[in-house]
């Protein structure tokens, strides 16, 4: 006897045409189905089986057609770029008069057929939703080729509104292994294993020495790779004596102070203030302790610095002064590249850094010593996976991180940051540029979410770590008493946001 028609098969040809996947239920009845003929019909089930497993496979690339479409739509947008046709280029950038003299200009020229619109960045606004607003931006001005910050880039990945490059790349044959070791890689990962797009340049820290301080006090010089331990107590050995001019300082750091010390080395070591959801202060583990008793000892024998309170704007010769490295006060600096033509500056100028300094590696985590835990990048160039213009994009996308635009912007921008291409950034007869590239992008930092580090949490540690790591160094309270009120401090500002968030 023939089974009844039973509703799934009208559920089945009539089902919407845009779905996201073929809902749970539809699919269990088509099991059932099958699980039902196959009793019935044991002698004939293999043939009915393949049938159903057929239909139930039509089913599937018939309600996800939309998807797979999309996939052939990709690989129409890979055709030969048109040098012909004349048409127009949207791009989104934080301003459109300032994307037009690093690129736009060179793109058109290249390319007289075409033109480039540019449609500027949305107005940062803290009482809405940044994300929300990149969407509202590109469902809105529809541009073929977006700049996002890195935590944009991430969102907008994650939920598909962006195109992947690797039909593109794989269509032309372009040599990703032109960009320095591991960031592409980087960047893939912070589009979860996808790659959605490339930046042209990254910042990261080094470290910076007085050769002639460490040749004064017979100190050896730093080297790469050093860990933060190792840095520490090699701050300790150069004496912190001396006053007004003469004072020396073993340490100082971009953010300089006590905070900005202990920080830099718990993130190059994965420690965090909270734990993953930001609901508890875990800054009292072991792991930081060591680093609490680093920080107090720079504290109490004068060999870190602590940047002095400003006063008003200041400009000049005044700037530079205000750093200690840049006067030869401290014999070390970890920050990031742009110190390096400002001490070039400063002597140019003002006679300043009338000494000897080269370049090594920032600090790095031991158990990963040939990865960075501060390069970054500004910004990510993508395509919007509903660009009208893909193709045309991709070849914009390719001019701005070709070798001789990086070389022109390198030398007409100064203080962008790093290059990410390998052959664009040398060393010259002043410094090591090669200590800012020698490491690789910590990929596994990337692809996690941002850590919480609200301004509210900056300033309450800031304030904490300064007033009890001082009064640890000055013995009114233990180090232990010290990191236990820094945690509960920070623990008293997590719990304060988790009240005010409740309805």
């Amino acid at each position: 006897m023939r089974p009844i028609r039973s509703d799934w098969e009208k559920e089945l040809r009539h089902f919407p045409l845009n779905p996201q996947g073929v809902p749970a239920k539809l699919k269990q009845s088509v099991e059932e189905r099958i699980a039902l003929e196959a009793t019935h019909r044991r002698g004939k089930g293999k043939a009915w089986v393949a049938a159903a497993v057929l239909l139930l496979v039509s089913a599937v690339l018939f309600v996800q057609r939309e998807p797979i479409l999309s996939f052939f739509r990709q690989e129409v947008d890979s055709d030969p770029f048109d040098v012909k046709t004349e048409r127009s280029l949207k791009v989104q950038w934080y301003d459109g008069m300032s994307f037009m003299s690093r690129y736009g200009s060179a793109f058109i020229i290249q390319y007289p057929n075409m033109d480039i619109e540019t449609v500027n960045s949305p107005p940062y606004d803290p009482q809405k939703d940044r994300i929300a607003q990149y969407e509202d931006m590109i469902a809105r001005d529809k541009p073929d080729l977006v700049y996002l910050p890195v935590d944009i880039y991430r969102e907008l990945a994650a939920k598909g509104t962006l195109l992947s490059l690797k039909p593109l790349i794989d269509k032309d044959k372009y040599a990703l292994s032109g960009f320095n070791d591991g960031i592409v890689d980087s960047i893939r990962a912070m589009g979860g294993g996808t790659l959605y797009g490339l930046a042209p340049n990254f910042s990261a820290n080094a470290l910076y020495y007085n050769k002639t301080i460490f040749d004064r006090f017979g100190v050896p010089y730093p080297t790469d790779k050093m860990s933060w331990d190792e840095l520490f107590r090699l701050a300790q050995r150069i004496p912190a004596d001396g006053e007004g001019d003469n004072r020396v300082y073993g340490l100082s750091l971009y953010m300089a102070s006590p905070f900005g010390a202990a920080d830099a080395a718990s993130r190059t070591l994965g420690l965090g203030l909270t734990n993953e959801d930001g609901s508890k202060m875990t800054v009292h583990t072991e792991s930081w302790r060591s680093i609490w008793q680093f920080v107090t000892d720079g504290v109490r024998k004068g060999w870190l610095y602590e940047e002095k309170p400003r006063t008003g704007s200041i400009s000049g010769i005044d700037f530079y002064k205000r750093n200690p490295f840049m006067t030869g006060n401290a014999a070390m600096m970890v920050t990031n590249s742009s110190m390096a033509s400002e001490l070039i500056e400063a002597k140019k100028r003002y006679n300043l850094a009338e000494f000897a300094w080269d370049i090594a590696t920032e600090p790095v985590n031991p158990a990963n010593p040939d990865v960075s835990a501060s390069i970054s990048f500004d910004g990510i160039y993508a395509i919007p996976a509903q660009a009208a213009h893909a193709r045309d994009a991709w070849e914009l996308i390719k001019l701005i991180h070709s070798e001789s635009m990086t070389k022109k912007v390198a030398l007409q921008m100064a203080g962008i940051g790093l290059s990410t291409r390998k052959t664009t950034a040398k060393s010259t007869n002043s410094y090591r540029i090669e200590a800012f590239t020698m490491l690789r992008p910590d990929t596994e930092a990337a692809a996690r979410a941002n850590p919480i580090y609200t301004n509210e949490l900056y300033n309450a540690m800031s304030a904490a770590v300064t007033e009890e790591i001082k009064a640890a160094a000055s013995g009114a309270k233990s180090l232990d008493q010290a990191i236990e009120a820094i945690q509960q401090r920070g623990q008293w500002v997590l719990d304060q946001k988790k009240a005010a968030a409740k309805p």
